[in-house]
Protein backbone atom coordinates (compact mmCIF):
# COMPACT_ATOMS: atom_id res chain seq x y z
CA UNK A 1 0.00 0.00 0.00
CA UNK A 2 3.02 2.54 0.61
CA UNK A 3 3.97 1.97 -2.52
CA UNK A 4 0.48 2.93 -3.87
CA UNK A 5 0.58 6.01 -1.95
CA UNK A 6 3.95 7.32 -2.98
CA UNK A 7 2.47 6.68 -6.74
CA UNK A 8 -0.40 8.83 -5.97
CA UNK A 9 1.93 11.63 -4.67
CA UNK A 10 3.73 11.43 -6.72
CA UNK A 11 1.09 11.76 -10.36
CA UNK A 12 -0.28 14.99 -8.04
CA UNK A 13 3.84 16.51 -7.93
CA UNK A 14 4.24 16.05 -11.68
CA UNK A 15 1.06 16.99 -12.57
CA UNK A 16 1.39 20.28 -10.70
CA UNK A 17 4.90 20.49 -12.19
CA UNK A 18 3.84 20.85 -15.58
CA UNK A 19 1.25 23.21 -14.43
CA UNK A 20 3.93 25.59 -12.94
CA UNK A 21 5.83 24.86 -16.47
CA UNK A 22 2.87 26.49 -17.70
CA UNK A 23 2.62 29.70 -15.51
CA UNK A 24 6.24 30.55 -15.39
CA UNK A 25 5.66 30.84 -19.68
CA UNK A 26 2.35 32.73 -19.08
CA UNK A 27 4.16 35.02 -16.59
CA UNK A 28 7.34 35.06 -19.23
CA UNK A 29 5.22 36.37 -21.76
CA UNK A 30 2.86 38.86 -20.10
CA UNK A 31 6.37 39.93 -18.64
CA UNK A 32 7.65 40.72 -21.86
CA UNK A 33 4.40 42.33 -22.85
CA UNK A 34 3.81 44.04 -19.81
CA UNK A 35 7.47 45.86 -19.76
CA UNK A 36 7.73 46.37 -24.07
CA UNK A 37 3.75 48.61 -23.29
CA UNK A 38 2.95 46.06 -25.75
CA UNK A 39 -0.25 44.89 -23.70
CA UNK A 40 -3.20 46.97 -22.02
CA UNK A 41 -4.16 46.84 -18.65
CA UNK A 42 -7.42 44.48 -19.48
CA UNK A 43 -4.89 42.35 -21.52
CA UNK A 44 -3.13 41.85 -18.53
CA UNK A 45 -5.70 41.73 -15.84
CA UNK A 46 -6.60 38.99 -18.29
CA UNK A 47 -3.56 37.19 -19.08
CA UNK A 48 -3.28 37.34 -14.74
CA UNK A 49 -6.72 35.36 -14.31
CA UNK A 50 -4.87 32.96 -16.07
CA UNK A 51 -2.12 32.89 -14.39
CA UNK A 52 -4.51 32.55 -11.02
CA UNK A 53 -6.16 29.76 -12.41
CA UNK A 54 -3.26 27.59 -13.38
CA UNK A 55 -1.60 28.56 -9.66
CA UNK A 56 -4.53 27.24 -8.09
CA UNK A 57 -4.32 24.28 -9.95
CA UNK A 58 -1.16 23.49 -9.09
CA UNK A 59 -1.72 24.44 -5.06
CA UNK A 60 -4.31 21.60 -5.00
CA UNK A 61 -2.60 19.14 -6.85
CA UNK A 62 0.28 19.71 -4.35
CA UNK A 63 -1.57 19.96 -1.45
CA UNK A 64 -3.35 16.66 -2.51
CA UNK A 65 0.29 15.35 -2.67
CA UNK A 66 0.86 16.65 0.87
CA UNK A 67 -2.01 14.61 2.39
CA UNK A 68 -1.01 11.65 0.64
CA UNK A 69 2.97 11.34 1.58
CA UNK A 70 4.54 11.30 4.80
CA UNK A 71 6.78 13.69 3.46
CA UNK A 72 6.75 17.13 4.99
CA UNK A 73 6.17 19.04 1.89
CA UNK A 74 4.88 22.33 3.81
CA UNK A 75 7.45 24.50 2.58
CA UNK A 76 6.27 23.85 -1.26
CA UNK A 77 3.03 24.67 -0.17
CA UNK A 78 3.74 27.44 1.41
CA UNK A 79 5.40 28.91 -1.80
CA UNK A 80 2.91 27.69 -3.92
CA UNK A 81 -0.08 29.72 -1.50
CA UNK A 82 2.58 32.67 -1.61
CA UNK A 83 2.78 32.83 -5.64
CA UNK A 84 -1.16 32.60 -5.99
CA UNK A 85 -1.91 35.11 -3.27
CA UNK A 86 0.66 37.58 -5.08
CA UNK A 87 -1.33 36.58 -7.90
CA UNK A 88 -4.20 37.83 -6.81
CA UNK A 89 -2.84 41.11 -5.19
CA UNK A 90 -1.40 41.76 -8.72
CA UNK A 91 -3.61 41.19 -10.71
CA UNK A 92 -5.85 44.25 -9.38
CA UNK A 93 -2.55 46.41 -11.24
CA UNK A 94 -2.96 48.60 -8.17
CA UNK A 95 1.35 49.29 -8.55
CA UNK A 96 2.68 51.80 -11.05
CA UNK A 97 3.94 49.65 -14.74
CA UNK A 98 7.34 49.75 -13.69
CA UNK A 99 6.85 48.09 -10.55
CA UNK A 100 3.81 45.04 -11.93
CA UNK A 101 6.66 44.64 -14.24
CA UNK A 102 9.63 43.98 -11.40
CA UNK A 103 6.69 41.73 -9.67
CA UNK A 104 5.92 39.71 -12.52
CA UNK A 105 9.65 38.94 -13.44
CA UNK A 106 9.55 38.00 -9.60
CA UNK A 107 6.79 35.38 -9.64
CA UNK A 108 8.56 34.23 -12.71
CA UNK A 109 11.61 33.32 -10.96
CA UNK A 110 9.34 31.80 -8.15
CA UNK A 111 7.97 29.48 -10.18
CA UNK A 112 11.44 28.35 -11.50
CA UNK A 113 12.43 27.91 -7.68
CA UNK A 114 9.37 26.14 -7.24
CA UNK A 115 9.28 23.54 -9.90
CA UNK A 116 13.27 22.82 -8.95
CA UNK A 117 11.51 21.94 -5.19
CA UNK A 118 8.87 19.50 -6.82
CA UNK A 119 11.40 18.22 -8.92
CA UNK A 120 13.45 17.00 -5.81
CA UNK A 121 10.31 16.07 -4.05
CA UNK A 122 9.30 13.43 -7.03
CA UNK A 123 12.65 12.16 -6.98
CA UNK A 124 12.21 11.64 -3.23
CA UNK A 125 8.84 10.42 -3.17
CA UNK A 126 10.12 7.99 -6.19
CA UNK A 127 12.50 6.35 -4.00
CA UNK A 128 10.14 6.05 -1.64
CA UNK A 129 11.41 8.22 0.92
CA UNK A 130 14.91 7.25 0.52
CA UNK A 131 17.89 10.00 0.43
CA UNK A 132 20.11 9.37 -1.94
CA UNK A 133 23.58 10.37 -1.01
CA UNK A 134 25.89 9.76 -4.04
CA UNK A 135 27.16 12.49 -5.77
Amino acid sequence: MPNQINKTAQNFLENSQVIIESLEGTLLRLYVSYEQHDISDAKAKAMLSVCEMLASAALEDIESASAKTILDISMIVSRATGILYTLEELSRLDLAKGYTAAAINGLTLACSTLNELLEVAVDYVMKGGEHDTTP
